[in-house]
């Protein structure tokens, strides 16, 4: 199994374990590129999606999109004819701020690859602003290009007569709503529009029964349940033997219980206090009464899960957003950071016990789930009712600010300050002529008494 693309090729999960590719923030930032170049083309180009784009005959009310480097598939939209919305897995970003007619300010709102939050330094301002030109930059002059490359071969070969095709870059324009998988008590506050609705949280859903075996596991734990997963692709599984051994080691000296999310049969050893699944219902272990601990690799949807539930978090961070996640739980107080690098039995060990023991990490993770809980609607109603408003007002138009069509200078007003400035120059430039030349009068005349 594969998850990124690398100089074209893929690379397996396993590698993430010992890459070091991802500290780099400008490399990130091109991989996040390559990547939603490459899974559009492979998507498009798939026999079913090619089958979808040659129907003439369907009608659609609304299409809803992946809102994460696949602006290639925004063309649907002009396709069918239908009004779309775009869904945000991954939380904001700047260049959706700008698709909804918002300039982000980089004083305050740290670039999604970044971990900042909203008190920056002057250097993190700095830096914050170099890498969020570069990626402005480099999407206009690169990346949109190629998308719209794309879009242009797929799509042309089933025009239907209905003139040029659009640009990607005003299809960007066209999108009625993005539903965001942000909330402020991870990500903080930042300028909005009518049409950006954070609906963090849509996904969890009421506990439902565990498994006989797995209820009964928890409920007798008597001094409470840890629960381990990396998530759904980055498989601990594929993890290197020496850190499999040592997760195994420390476990073994902890009074809790384990419940760890390993997805092959080849782990031997197991403590008796461990108890192994390929596959858990996160959220339904999450919401037990016995769960103090969740160890994850920071994931924003697990991440929100341990919110809603409030169960402290010790996160190990690999890539793209996770280590953004882990420092905000941890900047919350809900929350502990250790590198995979940095895994050993002393390090993981008194990482646990810190966060068992000090009782301000759960306090913390129970407070932040009373905010986070606290909506005026459930999070996928309010997604829904988003969606039927779009589909019953044709597009909801009247959302979109004019903002979307205007360049940086308008936006900024440069133009009027450009304006302002030259007309003072100008006026300075001609009163100093006129204040040269009275004097120089003033002078003749003296000469002349």
């Amino acid at each position: 199994m594969s998850i990124v693309t690398k100089r074209g090729f893929l690379v397996p999960i396993s590698a993430v374990y010992s890459s070091q590719d991802y500290q780099n923030d400008f490399k990130n930032l091109f991989l996040y590129w390559r990547l939603g170049l490459e899974t559009s083309r492979y998507a498009l180009e798939n026999s079913n999606v090619q089958q979808f784009i040659r129907r003439k005959d369907d009608h659609y009310d609304l299409i809803v999109a992946e809102q994460f480097f696949q602006e290639s598939w925004l063309m649907f939209a002009h396709k069918f004819d239908a009004p779309i919305i775009t869904i945000s897995t991954i939380g904001y970003s700047d260049y959706m701020d700008r698709a909804m007619g918002l300039l982000t300010p980089w004083s305050f709102v740290p670039h999604m690859l970044l971990d900042y939050d909203d008190q920056m330094s002057f250097y993190q301002r700095a830096y914050n602003t170099l890498l969020s030109m570069v990626d402005y930059i480099g999407r206009e002059l690169h990346y949109l290009p190629e998308q719209n490359k794309l879009a242009e071969e797929i799509f042309s070969r089933f025009a239907e007569h209905r003139g040029p095709l659009p640009t990607v870059q005003s299809l960007e324009k066209s999108i009625s709503a993005m539903l965001v998988n942000s909330h402020p008590t991870l990500a903080k506050p930042r300028p909005s529009m009518v049409g950006i609705i954070n609906i963090a949280g849509a996904h969890i859903k009421p506990p439902k029964p565990l498994p006989q075996d797995l209820q009964q596991f928890m409920d007798e734990a008597e001094h409470g349940v840890i629960y381990f997963s990396l998530g759904a692709y980055l498989q601990s599984s594929l993890m290197p033997m020496e850190k499999r051994s040592i997760i195994l080691s420390v476990f073994a000296k902890l009074k809790q219980r384990v419940i760890w999310k390993f997805e092959s049969e080849d782990l031997t050893d197991v403590p008796d206090n461990v108890l192994i699944r390929k596959w858990a219902p996160q959220n339904d272990i999450l919401a037990h009464k016995n769960v103090i601990l969740f160890i994850s690799h920071g994931g924003l949807f697990g991440t929100y899960e341990s919110m809603h539930h409030g169960v402290p978090t010790l996160v190990i961070p690999f890539f793209a957003d996770q280590p953004r996640n882990a420092a905000r739980g941890v900047r919350s107080g809900y929350a502990r950071k250790l590198g995979f690098k940095d895994i050993s039995e002393e390090s993981l060990f008194n990482n646990i016990q810190e966060m068992i023991q000090n009782g301000e990490y759960s306090k913390r993770a129970k407070e932040i789930s009373v905010v986070f809980r606290d909506r005026l609607t459930n999070p996928m109603n309010e997604s829904i009712y988003w969606m039927e408003y779009v589909m019953r007002n044709k597009g909801a138009k009247h959302l979109k600010s004019n903002a979307v069509n205007l360049s940086v200078n308008q936006y900024l007003l440069l133009d009027v300050v450009g304006l302002a400035l030259l007309v003072t120059v100008l006026l300075g430039v001609i009163l100093r002529v006129c204040c040269s030349s009275r004097k120089q009068d003033f002078r003749h005349k003296r000469k002349q008494n």
